[in-house]
């Protein structure tokens, strides 16, 4: 044994040098057979008595075992031989010079650990649970996994029904001991901290954004005897302490949102409220006027700001509209439409979309709370199936196959998850209240988005989507195809998939500059020496000359065809320039249209957000 030194192995102490081990080791983590395991070892064995090597780890001898493997061809084997991590001049470059990335940006210890984790974990998802097709078409930017560091632990997004909180408490269970419990609330201060409180300690089993489904009418019962101003400082205190998230957590957070209505929504109106100590008190419908207070003491606090009058950047205020209360409330219309102006921060929700499009969701019963979210989002890039077909036939049939790679890839999210329930890795989704679930798997959504419809349109037709009918109409079957596979898959595996539009503001760059980088031909109108990027989903081309009614009207047609997340902007100047009102647009337009979600944005602050 003189031949081998000493081995330094990971758990800190030094052993002898045992072929053995390496034989174990390879069958039990590659599933080799003896035989083929046994020729790899003896090789192994041969390199390092050949080499002279006077060093020796762990580490090391699995380097020369996954060398060995793809020297023997054996590369399925050695993808999940690999040890996964990250260099070392890597991590020093994190601890030498990462900050100067990252100006402008909180950066701390537990930042830096994070981001090594990070790497981590979306090497073993591309090593241990994507295939070498899948894997590949992320990296090559045929798609995008949307936040692939968490595929393996987290879910993506949820919307949270409030009275899990308000009626059980934080945390709403009594299973969970690693953390001291908290009755339901006895006032509206205590309550909103009580759903904030929630908030921040799930941050850690979600990768997306989380929020609270009709905050305004569930609090109402809270809100008796309090005015308007002492609801308008509580709100704000709770807005900073949301803020704060990012800070303690030391990770970006995702936008946390509250979707809010001023009276009593319909689906809500009958059922017992939940009020102070989570006892069941008189009907929604009966706190009317204190839910009107709430709201617009939100409203005030959002137009208001920070206390140097700067918009928040969360939660996202997300109002849910229709004429119903629009037109009665013109002081609460007001209101919102002086937020707008200000601070650009609602989404304003049209009331007669989302009821169609979730009926499943709104249906509140007194029974059970109704969460709903997104497991997973995988984006597909329009451009570059686009560029590789030439043909809309080919074209097709790459949609096609793509999406279908797409659902493999959410179903193993689904399974994924499903593992990380059953091993109790999310303490928090994995709660019992009511005897049934806090986070259903099953009721969860798998999101298939798209980015550069336009783009994809230029390159199989040579016109954009507003250039002619021509386009416009093949833009239509486009997406209602792949509306159309979405519920085929939901059919054929018995869950629930939905054509999304893309949410992720680094996607559009991310595919433009990945297909100038492989495909240097391609013609995009967007395309500068500067800059590359493709228009999000289903839009027109931002600055494409077109007017702002007309506009809204197509996008009309393509929002029928989505199944979530479809949202239009608006330009503050555009109306200016159009002479027409804010609240005209809402009442005479937005209300009756089949537009899902409208946000308005100032020219000035968008440019400020570019430099």
């Amino acid at each position: 044994m003189d031949l081998f030194p000493l081995v330094f192995r990971t758990e800190g102490d030094l052993t002898e040098f045992n072929s053995s081990r390496i034989l174990d080791s390879i069958i039990k983590e590659t599933g080799l057979n003896v035989e083929d395991a046994n020729k790899i070892t003896e090789l192994v064995v041969r390199r390092i008595v050949s080499s002279g090597i006077k060093f020796l780890s762990g580490p090391h001898i699995r380097e020369i075992v996954c060398s060995i493997l793809s020297e023997q061809h054996f590369e399925n084997e050695r993808k999940l031989y690999t040890r996964i991590g990250i260099p070392l001049m890597d991590y020093e470059k994190i601890l030498e010079s990462f900050w100067e990335k990252k100006q402008g940006q909180i950066v701390n210890p537990e930042k830096i650990h994070h981001w090594a984790a990070n790497r981590i974990s979306e090497e073993y998802a591309h090593l241990r649970i994507l295939s070498s097709e899948e894997s590949k078409a992320h990296l090559n930017g045929d798609i995008n996994i949307d936040k692939l560091r968490y595929f393996d632990l987290r879910p993506l997004s949820q919307l949270w029904d409030p009275r899990i909180i308000l009626q059980n408490g934080v945390p709403p269970f009594t299973s969970f001991n690693q953390c001291c419990s908290l009755k339901p609330a006895k006032n509206f201060k205590t309550a909103l901290h009580h759903l904030i409180k929630w908030i921040m300690m799930t941050q850690n089993e979600f990768s997306g954004s989380q929020g609270f489904n009709f905050l305004t009418p569930f609090l109402a019962p809270y809100a008796k005897g309090i005015s308007e101003n002492e609801l308008k400082l509580i709100i704000k205190n709770s807005i900073f302490e949301i803020n704060q998230i990012s800070t303690i957590t030391s990770r970006k957070v995702s936008p946390i949102s509250f979707l809010v209505y001023p009276t009593s929504w319909e689906a809500l109106s009958k059922l017992r409220a939940i009020g102070p100590q989570g006892k069941l008190e008189n009907l929604y419908e009966t706190y009317q006027q204190e839910s009107l207070k709430i709201f617009n003491a939100l409203t005030q606090a959002f137009k208001e700001g920070d206390d140097n009058n700067n918009s928040f950047k969360t939660p996202q205020h997300e109002i849910l509209i229709d004429n119903k209360w629009f037109d009665k409330y013109e002081e609460i219309s007001s209101n919102i439409t002086d937020e707008i102006n200000t601070q650009q921060t609602p989404f304003l929700l049209n009331s007669k979309t989302f009821g169609s499009k979730n009926k499943n969701i709104v249906d509140f019963t007194e029974s059970e709370y109704r969460n709903f979210g997104i497991l997973q989002e995988v984006c597909i890039n329009l451009p570059r199936l686009a560029y590789l077909s030439k043909e809309e036939d080919k074209f097709f049939e790459l949609v096609n196959s793509t999406m279908n790679l797409c659902s493999q890839i959410l179903v193993k999210k689904y399974k994924t998850i499903k593992k990380r329930l059953n091993s109790n890795f999310l303490p928090f989704c994995g709660g019992i209240v009511k005897n049934n679930p806090i986070f259903k798997l099953e009721e969860q959504f798998l999101s298939l988005s798209f980015v550069g419809l336009n783009e994809a349109l230029k390159i199989l037709t040579d016109f954009e989507l507003h250039d002619n009918t021509t386009a416009f109409h093949l833009g239509k079957r486009i997406v209602g195809k792949m509306n159309k596979i979405c519920l085929e898959f939901s059919k054929r595996d018995n869950l629930s998939y939905l054509l999304s539009e893309n949410l992720s503001k680094k996607t559009p760059f991310r595919f433009a500059r990945l297909d100038k980088k492989h495909f240097p031909k391609m013609s995009i109108p967007q395309f500068n020496p500067d800059i590359y990027y493709y228009t999000n989903s289903l839009h027109f081309r931002k600055n494409s000359k077109i007017d702002l009614l007309e506009r809204l009207r197509k996008q009309e047609e393509f929002h029928i065809l989505m199944q979530n997340g479809a949202i239009e902007y608006v330009s503050l100047t555009e109306l200016k320039e159009n002479d027409i009102t804010l609240e005209n647009l809402i009442k005479q337009f937005f209300i009756g249209s089949e537009l899902v979600n409208l946000k308005f944005y100032s020219d000035t602050r968008e440019s400020n957000r570019e430099k």
